[in-house]
């Protein structure tokens, strides 16, 4: 190998460390005279074609320094945000002869942290439409006029890009649905930072407002996996509110007071208002419903379970309307604590009361929430060979009955607003549910039970049809899971049926298509916003 290094050696002929090093090469191959006087013949390699120019570099450092700027950007209102002005039309001169001029571009309205207002008002109003389906427990009014303010403090970066993601969603625009998963990229990254960084009390002072922000993305984006039946991500970001409620100590707000020593750590300031009191009362309530709704199609237990560990009861008082908080909030009044353990208990002794006046019932949703997972609780998780298991399904059954006589009579709901149909629809679907959950495993050697999950999905039918649910445009994701639920329930308990009446198997076939019929012909303006049913009706089975 010779010594002597060409004066004039072909562009992109050397190797590429002495490319990297801007060291003089000979091109000899395999290992050119640098790499081998300084013993690198194991880097020596040789790349086809010259080397990309300075410019080139340049543009790629800028690039990658531009995209770790938007991954670290917070809301801080006092910082700098950068973008490239010339990301559509930067070009390097071809020749010699090559304008080096270069036009900027407008930089597209998804490619920028908010949309222009236009847009920004669409997709707000969108969302807050169905908002409260949704588990949105910020009081809707001050939401508003902080995201539309030209000069407060805003929300932060996570709640505003899950907005515009579900505003997107529930648009049903082409325009814009066409971005979804770039808002949702950016909505994933920005609550990944957000939940790395709440874990500490200091938390609360930070630009990124408080945890109870994290905690609202985190419920809305659970919904937004659940309504696109994504479960797996969907159950994260449950686990993740869960977490976030017991961590602020949401479960014990207003309790009673506890022995000397007991306090937890303060991630929360003090609320400043009976407005800010009652939202995390529905922040925790927001999170219960989440919870105790999914446990059937998550094949998993509840994650609140007051009889896990020692300080995990709820003592938050049921929630009310926001309206109603205002002329008596819940600090104004006595806390007996243990809300939950009260309420089975009261069942128990046909006490159930419900605060009168509640325009948007969302006691009786948590309460049907609650019996609805203790029913799959008993049916899953008890030992059916023990002689006072059928002792507990009779007890608790007459609970769920006594429960069902103080919901609202659906005969007078004619005049309701859709989002209060759609909450009744809620509350009947998951509390029928309950009974049907709770008998299901006796179906197969049981004439009674059979019975009893067959009137209850009758009543939900019924209900379904009496509410009118072509009004509500959108529905909670987890109604879809309740009908399938409901079209599995008619078709197996008449099986089951069959199976015990020989005589009833020759009405087999006429019945499955009476019972896919009825559930899905009132739900036909809901399927599209719901994929469950959506892959049910294409079923060749049924």
């Amino acid at each position: 190998m010779s010594d002597e290094i060409p004066q004039h050696l072909p562009r992109g002929k050397a190797c590429v460390p002495c490319r990297k090093r801007k060291m003089k090469c000979d091109g000899n191959q395999p290992i050119c005279n640098q790499c081998s006087r300084f013993n690198r013949a194991a880097e020596c390699e040789f790349k086809e074609g010259p080397a990309p120019s300075t410019t080139r570099v340049l543009e790629q450092h800028i690039a990658r320094l531009e995209s770790r700027i938007s991954e670290l950007e917070t809301d801080d209102p006092n910082a700098i945000h950068l973008h490239n002005p010339y990301s559509q039309s930067r070009a390097v001169a071809s020749s010699a002869h090559a304008s080096p001029a270069v036009q900027p571009a407008q930089l597209n309205w998804w490619d920028m942290p908010d949309p222009p207002t236009n847009i920004q008002q669409i997709l707000i109003q969108s969302f807050l439409r169905h908002a409260n389906k949704l588990g949105f427990f910020f009081e809707s009014q001050r939401f508003l006029n902080s995201m539309t303010s030209p000069t407060g403090v805003r929300p932060p970066n996570v709640i505003r890009t899950i907005v515009y993601l579900w505003g997107i969603t529930l648009s049903r625009n082409p325009q814009y649905t066409q971005h979804e998963s770039k808002y949702l990229n950016r909505a994933l990254r920005y609550l990944h930072v957000a939940l790395s960084a709440c874990s500490t009390p200091q938390y609360q002072g930070q630009q990124e407002g408080n945890v109870l922000d994290v905690l609202q993305a985190s419920i809305l984006l659970a919904n937004y996996f659940f309504h696109h039946n994504r479960l797996l991500e969907g159950k994260f970001h449950t686990g993740a509110a869960v977490s976030l409620a017991h961590m602020c100590n949401l479960h014990k707000l207003l309790s009673p007071p506890g022995p000397a020593g007991s306090a937890a750590p303060e991630y929360l300031p003090r609320p400043l208002d009976v407005v800010q009191e009652c939202e995390r009362i529905h922040a925790w309530w927001s999170v219960f419903v989440l919870d105790k709704t999914w446990v059937v199609a998550l094949s998993a237990p509840s994650m609140i379970n007051e009889e896990q560990e020692r300080g995990s009861e709820v003592d938050t008082p049921w929630p009310i309307g926001m309206d109603l908080y205002r002329q008596q909030p819940s600090s104004s009044r006595p806390n007996p604590g243990s809300t939950t353990k009260r309420f089975f208990a009261e069942l128990l002794t046909d006490n159930t009361n419900v605060p009168n006046g509640d325009p948007s019932c969302l006691t009786l949703l948590a309460k049907a929430s609650a019996l609805y997972e203790r029913a799959n609780y008993i049916a899953s998780y008890l030992d059916k060979n023990t002689p006072s298991y059928q002792a507990v399904i009779s007890t608790f059954d007459a609970s769920i009955e006594r429960f069902k006589q103080s919901l609202p009579a659906i005969e007078r709901s004619t005049q309701l607003s859709p989002d209060r149909a759609h909450t009744l629809l809620l509350i009947h679907t998951l509390t029928h549910s309950a009974t049907i959950q709770l008998h299901w495993p006796l179906t197969s050697h049981s004439t009674a039970s059979i019975n009893r999950c067959l009137a209850a999905a009758n009543t939900i039918v019924r209900v379904v049809q009496v509410l009118d649910v072509k009004r509500m445009e959108f529905a909670n994701p987890v109604l879809g899971v309740r009908t399938i639920f409901l079209l599995s329930n008619l078709l197996g308990a008449a099986a089951n049926c069959a199976n015990l009446n020989p005589y009833a198997t020759r009405f087999w076939p006429a019945l499955q298509v009476t019972c896919l019929h009825k559930v899905s012909g009132p739900c036909g303006a809901l399927v599209q916003d719901l994929p469950q049913l959506q892959l049910l009706l294409g079923r060749k089975d049924l």
